[in-house]
């Protein structure tokens, strides 16, 4: 019984895709010969409704709402599902015998050169050098890193 009454939605949807397919169509012929009455080119009106035409062709042939690859792999997340719960199961029995323990906090110093700076400020006179001087040019103090 089921499979009958498929059939006879299968076919009704086949219908009416169909009718609305055609009319579809006939609107778009419309469009075309409303565009070349105008005095626009026939051939560049024909390859615009085209390419309408295919872009919104789409609605009336989609048959399913899974993707190609729940489609190709139909199993494929009950087994995923079913191996979640039972790691779950084992997880929540492993809880229930471990003792929480107390998080302990570290002090993370922010006060971490990661590398030699580009430029230094000399300590004697105070004005800016590139890293790669060893001797300051205004004041001859030699710099250390």
């Amino acid at each position: 019984m089921p499979e009958t009454k498929e059939k006879v939605l299968n076919r009704k949807v086949i219908i009416v895709r169909f009718l609305l397919l055609v009319g579809y169509l006939l609107i778009l012929l419309y469009f075309f010969y409303l565009l070349t009455k105008f005095g626009a080119n026939p051939f560049i009106t024909f390859i615009l409704l085209l390419f309408t035409f295919l872009i919104t062709i789409g609605p009336f042939f989609s048959r399913s709402k899974r993707s190609l690859y729940s489609r190709m792999f139909p199993d494929r997340k009950r087994r995923s599902s079913f191996e979640n719960e039972q790691k779950e199961k084992v997880f929540k029995n492993k809880r229930k015998f471990e003792q929480a323990e107390p998080k302990i906090f570290k002090k993370i110093n922010l006060e971490f050169n990661y590398r030699k700076p580009i430029i230094f400020k000399c300590e004697n006179c105070g004005n800016t050098i590139p890293n790669f001087v060893k001797k300051c040019p205004f004041c001859n103090k030699h710099i250390a890193y």
